[in-house]
């Protein structure tokens, strides 16, 4: 399952999934670009991920932004992308009589444009063969309370995964989902859910926990490298077990 010499651009690196994605890879030999929109944070993760890391600051939903990440990234390494995990996403409460239009589709341009921006701007750097990853949620095929744009934006990330699986299998590109369900990630302080909130939904997670990021960081790398190399148009789940076992 090594990536040496491999090429991966992480969008979100730097922190949650998409860090422990970038981690994870690094460890397997790859070389790898995370962006974000905050360089400060961007650069204390590149510095704690170390050598084979470049961080560019990029807000996934610009052309223009990934245009100039992918290039800095060819230019830098001196070749070809080989793995891209479109990881950078939002989540915010959106309660139907409390939401604007703008706040729902202010979700959606992230999640959903985002990606599709990500994946777009990335073909002409593309090597071949090529792994391409996008992050939804175990969300996708839950009606959450509050949470409808959310829940529709992981939906639709799912539904493009396919779409340009279908589009790009003759081209050498694999194109394939990941769905996690409940993980520790600092989503949950911006979100203000408490430790007691977390701990409450840990009790309906067949697993009895949520997931540690390096464990869904590890389930990237599997889609990432040639161990999957005969998947593509799939939705992995990683989720303790909440979307396949019944809790009653």
């Amino acid at each position: 399952m090594l990536l040496t010499r491999a090429l991966a651009v992480v969008t979100g690196g730097s922190s949650g999934i998409g860090f422990a994605t970038a981690q994870r890879f690094l460890s397997e030999g790859a070389r790898v670009v995370i962006s974000g929109r905050n360089a400060d944070k961007l650069n204390q993760a590149a510095a704690k991920l170390g050598e084979n890391t470049l961080a560019v600051v990029a807000d996934s939903a610009s052309p223009e932004a990934m245009q100039r990440l992918y290039e800095t990234a060819v230019a830098h390494f001196q070749c070809d992308v080989n793995v891209v995990v479109a990881n950078a996403g939002v989540s915010r409460q959106t309660p139907v009589r409390e939401t604007s239009l703008a706040q729902f589709s202010d979700v959606l341009n992230v999640n959903v444009g985002g990606v599709y921006v990500t994946v777009r701007e990335s073909l002409p750097f593309l090597g071949r063969p090529a792994s391409i990853i996008l992050v939804a949620s175990l969300a996708a095929n839950q009606g959450t309370k509050n949470f409808s744009a959310y829940c529709a934006s992981k939906a639709a990330v799912i539904s493009l995964a396919k779409s340009f699986a279908a589009e790009f299998v003759e081209h050498g590109i694999r194109v394939n989902s990941i769905s996690p369900g409940v993980a520790q990630t600092p989503i949950f302080d911006t979100l203000g859910i408490s430790s007691e909130q977390l701990a409450q939904w840990s009790n309906v997670i067949p697993m009895k926990r949520p997931a540690h990021p390096d464990e869904i960081a590890a389930a990237i790398l599997f889609l990432a490298s040639d161990a999957s190399r005969y998947m593509t148009g799939a939705d992995l789940a990683v989720d303790g077990g909440m979307s396949g076992i019944s809790p009653f």
